[in-house]
C-alpha cells in the first residue's frame, strides 16, 4: 500500500511540473519597451545589399519598401549600424504605416524584445 500510495504521489508531482513548463511561454517576452531611432528596410533589401548597407539605406525609396515581394519578406529597422527584424505582426503595422501619404522611413519605433525579433508598439516619423 506505501509503495502504491508512492508511486501515486510521483506520478502526481511529476504531472504538475509537467504542466507548469508546458504552461510556461516558451518565447520569452520583456514587459518594458524601449525605442529605436533608425530607418526601417525590408529583409529582402536589407539582403540583397548587405555588404554595402550603410550607403544603400540612405537611397532606399520607400516605393520599393512598399513592393510586394519586398513587403512579403517582412521588415527590419537600421539603428546604430545594426538591423533588428521585426515579428510578422509588426511587419503589417509598418507596411500600414508607410501607405501613409506623410510616412517616411526614418522612424522613431517604439518595441518590446520578444525572443530575437522586436514586436511593434508604436512608429511615428523621426522628427
Amino acid at each position: 500500500m506505501k509503495k502504491l500510495l508512492l508511486v501515486v504521489l510521483g506520478i502526481a508531482l511529476t504531472s504538475t511540473f509537467v504542466f507548469a513548463q508546458a504552461a510556461s511561454p516558451e518565447t520569452p517576452v520583456s514587459t518594458d519597451t524601449m525605442t529605436i531611432t533608425g530607418t526601417i528596410i525590408d529583409n529582402m533589401c536589407a539582403g540583397a545589399h548587405s555588404a554595402d548597407l550603410d550607403e544603400f539605406i540612405k537611397t532606399h525609396p520607400k516605393s520599393c519598401a512598399l513592393m510586394p515581394d519586398c513587403v512579403a519578406s517582412g521588415y527590419l529597422i537600421y539603428a546604430d549600424g545594426k538591423l533588428s527584424k521585426f515579428d510578422k505582426a509588426s511587419s503589417a503595422k509598418i507596411e500600414e504605416f508607410l501607405k501613409k501619404k506623410d510616412s517616411k522611413l526614418t522612424v522613431v519605433a517604439t518595441v518590446k524584445k520578444v525572443g530575437e525579433e522586436l514586436s511593434l508598439v508604436s512608429i511615428e516619423n523621426q522628427k
